[in-house]
């Protein structure tokens, strides 16, 4: 039987910890290549959308800057394509800063991108959360450099309109996306 008395509980960092690690992370993009940070094998459709995992040394520097075990910080680059609806969700345990990617980082500037982030809301199926009508007049557009952060228990989503696209570094905390755990609940705006 595996002891678990010694292990450490998986912490949630403070909003102003993933703004250091957001600052720390594109800094580190702009000067190596996204083909060195991200480990492009796993890249995996996830709720409509492609994401792709930080490679797990460049994870691990962070663990152990923040003095985490390893379910306590997730990095993925999110990529977000061509009449991608959004999907508005909420995360009851996790919280997250999603930093936009540009020319700068290697990446096309974001194209008719939006997000939506919004207090006032409540269950539904992930059929129902589906598409820019869901919190209407609540999308506002993106641009390389803005950071979005989505706030435990408040509703958000991420949609990109006709051709356009948007790249992204999503830093959460603890992480959203376990083998055994999917933090993620379908949303609709009151």
């Amino acid at each position: 039987m595996l002891d678990t008395s010694l292990a450490k509980p998986i912490l949630k960092l403070p909003r102003e910890t993933l703004e250091t690690i957001g600052n720390q992370f594109v800094n580190l993009l702009r000067k190596k290549p996204a083909a060195e940070l991200f480990d492009w094998a796993s890249k995996k459709n996830y709720h409509g959308f492609e994401k792709t995992t930080v490679r797990q040394e460049i994870l691990q520097q962070f663990l152990e800057q923040f003095k985490l075990n390893s379910g306590g910080l997730q990095l993925e680059l999110i990529g977000i394509k061509s009449d991608y609806p959004g999907s508005v969700h909420a995360h009851q345990i996790a919280h997250a800063l999603c930093v936009m990617f540009g020319a700068a980082e290697g990446f096309p500037d974001p194209v008719n991108a939006y997000a939506l982030v919004e207090e006032d809301w409540s269950p539904t199926s992930e059929l129902e959360s589906m598409g820019l009508a869901v919190g209407k007049d609540k999308w506002f557009p993106l641009a390389a450099g803005n950071r979005v952060y989505n706030p435990t228990n408040v509703a958000h989503g991420f949609a990109v309109k006709g051709e356009g696209e948007c790249y992204f570094v999503a830093i959460q905390s603890p992480a959203i996306d376990q083998p055994h755990h999917d933090d993620w609940v379908p949303a609709k705006i009151n």
